[in-house]
């Protein structure tokens, strides 16, 4: 159990500690390795936004004198956590958002369930400064909270966007790039990677469908599918590795973070057929690596990557990935063009350092 400390009067809580939540926490404490760290497991998402705050409890009670900051992310309610700690009402409040529930896709809009948004709310509204991660996630956030209360039968709020913007924020995940990438030659054949949660919201479906039609036309390629897998994993996935394994490089998450970024810089463009995504850090990962990244020109990756690197239909994708397989050195040439137009420094850690000092009042 972490004991207050003396020398930076900074609480952080991450209520959901795994994966990109975990890596920024780690970050901040660089800054701030004397604050005070109250975390929760990263397992069952769904309960920790109900009941995180009440999880929390006995962590929050070791708290015993008045908090000047308080940095906390969007996963379980603010007004709750600061209500069972009174050490941590008067503090100066930060809340960042790594994603948003007011627009995270679902089968059916009425199955939506009301109380995750709402907490995103609440929390932002007791906020004294709210950031995002992404342009995206932020007008997607503030751009439909007046539509999402206008779900309530009566009473319904009036402005409570306008409250939320004028203290809302973007401030990119900082991702920690290597300082040098992997030598790269000219490919014999198309190494394709996709390295994104196994699950539903990232459309593997259409991932899938490409790597078929390509594979059916007699396109030559390898692929790596890479990203974290749950318990629940689209049927898809097997259903290609059974069929298809000669295709196949790489088939699952690597053991390291180093064996990852060294896997990808070996391969030649990076695809996101996502329907979810507020950031994007595999991409950034990859197209750092080397990698060519080709997604939807929809979610966060139209304000990251120029129109050379986006596609507009499943069809545009496909016919993409068919160019680079008759001609692999071609992504390799596109890469080095597109690589000029991104500053990377605007989303790694050594260039946003500093704001994170300034957020956190450690500067």
């Amino acid at each position: 159990m972490a004991m207050f400390a003396a020398k930076h009067n900074l609480v952080i809580i991450e209520m959901f500690q795994g994966g990109s939540h975990q890596d920024l926490i780690r970050q901040l404490l660089t800054l701030a390795p004397d604050s005070t760290l109250l975390t929760l497991t990263d397992r069952k998402w769904h309960w920790r936004a109900r009941c995180g705050p009440l999880q929390l409890l006995p962590q929050l009670q070791t708290i015993s004198r008045p908090v000047e900051t308080l940095f906390v992310t969007s996963v379980g309610s603010l007004p709750e956590v600061v209500a069972l700690c009174p050490h941590l009402q008067g503090a100066r409040k930060v809340l960042y958002f790594h994603e948003n529930q007011l627009v995270y896709p679902t089968r059916c809009e009425k199955d939506r369930d009301f109380q995750y948004g709402y907490n995103q709310i609440m929390s932002a509204l007791m906020a004294d400064l709210v950031l995002f991660n992404s342009s995206y996630n932020l007008e997607s956030f503030v751009g439909n909270i007046d539509a999402f209360l206008n779900k309530m039968p009566d009473y319904k709020p009036k402005g409570t966007s306008q409250m939320i913007k004028g203290k809302s924020h973007v401030l990119h995940f900082p991702i920690e790039f290597p300082l040098k990438r992997l030598e790269r030659t000219v490919p014999e054949i198309l190494h394709i990677v996709w390295p994104h949660r196994w699950e539903h919201d990232k459309n593997p479906d259409d991932f899938f469908s490409s790597l078929k039609f390509l594979i059916s036309t007699g396109d030559k390629f390898k692929v790596s599918v890479l990203g974290k897998t749950y318990q629940d994993v689209p049927e898809v996935f097997e259903e290609f590795k059974s069929a298809h394994p000669d295709f196949i490089d790489q088939w699952g998450p690597l053991d390291s973070r180093q064996e990852y970024l060294n896997h990808l810089g070996t391969c030649d463009v990076i695809v996101s057929t996502a329907v979810h995504e507020f950031y994007g850090v595999a991409m950034l990962e990859g197209f750092w690596a080397g990698c060519l990244p080709i997604c939807p020109n929809r979610l966060s990756y139209p304000e990251i990557y120029p129109k050379e690197c986006l596609y507009n239909t499943p069809g545009q994708l496909t016919k993409q990935l068919r160019q680079f397989c008759k001609n692999p050195g071609l992504a390799r040439r596109k890469w080095e063009k597109v690589v000029e137009k991104i500053d990377l420094k605007l989303y790694s850690w050594d260039g946003l350092k500093e704001r994170y000092k300034e957020v956190l009042g450690v500067a």
